[in-house]
């Protein structure tokens, strides 16, 4: 057994709510977040020696760090049926999906297999800490956190990602091998999406508290070193073009409900005999287009709201359960001024200038300015407290609260 087995837990801190953004950071090996973005986001990738530099700083006085959380938690965590987990295992390559039994997971020290599990954001307290680092990038395009626990050997075999991802190493090593190739086709004959050829270009062992940071399609393949070896995967999502405009419509046609004058039926006392009545006519084409203009349908800013309330839908495996949250609106109000209400960990929140969405709805608009304003501040802070005014059954903190999205 190694020794990293008896390391004490690494205590991940909590971000800054302002982020020095000009300032060289260790996380992204000395440089500024405003240079990383520059340089290497979605462009090229950093490999970060010590970016979690406690983790050396241990080690030099003799008390080395493992893992924020340890292989038993993580193996309880994926017998949760709400938290989506994959056993994958190499030699020959197969996958099952979770929940799983503690007995169905292989001991640390069986090599060639890795447990991943999604969302970890959402299920300790640790992983949330981690994933705040990297609030310099818009909250929109943020994923998830996924850990992958693993024997010696352990992997998913060599593939891309078609989404930026940092891959932070928290405990034993990892070989990981990159190319660049453009040469992206899979292996058909396996379960799994492998690369059928892959071409090492670069190769580097992880230690506790390295980092890398790839861009959307460069190949990789991680092998686990150790037992219970450890990644810790922050994920941003990237949607199609046609997935966000088709939401952005869908939520636009919805709002069409809520203008009476659309309820009008079309006329066109003005329409001249036609000797070609097969062709749609010329007066329906031009109020069509007038009503278009009229709705602003022609201009970006009117399929934005649709589309800032898709980005800010919580992923479809998210559980919110409020049972317990039985408070009148009075002692809502007097815990508000007394604690802070934050966002649950699967709750998602977006701006659109002044509007705030959460889960998927708006939440400001037509609230009181002390309540529009704790969205805000929850949006932004990713925390709110004080007094907002009276609280009424139909207010949208209230009701957030009362639905689990929202906690003290």
């Amino acid at each position: 057994m190694t020794s990293f087995y008896l390391s004490k837990p690494y205590d991940p801190p909590q971000a800054p709510q302002n982020l020095p953004l000009d300032r060289p950071w260790a996380l992204l090996g000395g440089i500024s977040p405003q240079q990383f973005m520059k340089t290497h986001w979605h462009k090229k990738p950093l490999l970060v020696r010590g970016a979690i530099p406690a983790f050396e700083l241990a080690k030099q006085i003799g008390e080395p760090l493992g893992s924020a959380i340890s292989a038993e938690e993580l193996f309880k965590i994926s017998g949760n049926d709400v938290v989506e987990s994959r056993l994958i295992q190499a030699k020959p390559w197969s996958f099952a999906d979770g929940p799983f039994k503690k007995k169905s997971i292989p001991s640390l020290d069986t090599p060639d297999w890795t447990l991943l599990l999604q969302g970890m954001e959402a299920r300790h307290p640790a992983a949330a800490k981690v994933i705040s680092w990297f609030r310099f990038i818009p909250d929109a395009r943020l994923d998830d956190l996924m850990i992958s626990i693993a024997g010696p050997g352990g992997g998913v075999g060599p593939h891309f990602d078609s989404y930026d991802v940092f891959l932070i190493q928290m405990s034993g090593r990892r070989r990981w091998r990159i190319s660049e190739q453009k040469d992206l086709t899979l292996n058909p004959d396996l379960p799994l999406k492998i690369l059928r050829r892959f071409q090492v270009e670069q190769e580097w062992d992880l230690e506790p508290g390295d980092m890398l940071y790839l861009p959307p399609h460069v190949a990789h393949d991680g092998i686990a070193l150790d037992a219970g070896c450890q990644t810790w995967s922050v994920g941003f999502r990237a949607q199609s073009y046609k997935e966000m405009l088709q939401e952005g419509l869908w939520r636009l046609a919805e709002s069409l409900e809520d203008i009476p004058e659309l309820e009008q039926r079309f006329a066109d006392p003005k329409q001249m005999a036609t000797s070609s009545a097969e062709q749609l006519p010329q007066e329906i084409i031009d109020q069509i287009e007038q009503k278009l203009k009229g709705l602003k349908l022609d201009r970006v800013g009117t399929f934005l709201p649709g589309i800032a309330a898709y980005l800010s839908e919580p992923k479809p495996q998210a559980y919110f359960d409020g049972s317990t949250n039985d408070h009148s609106p009075e002692e809502f109000k007097r815990l508000l001024e007394k604690q802070a209400l934050k966002p649950h960990p699967q709750t998602r929140l977006l701006a659109l200038g002044k509007t705030i969405y959460c889960n998927g709805e708006d939440m400001t608009s037509g609230q009181t300015l002390p309540i529009q304003k704790a969205w805000r501040s929850l949006a932004a802070k990713k925390e709110t407290k004080g007094p907002t005014g009276k609280i009424e059954l139909e207010n949208s903190l209230f009701e957030a609260f009362v639905a689990g999205w929202l906690i003290f």
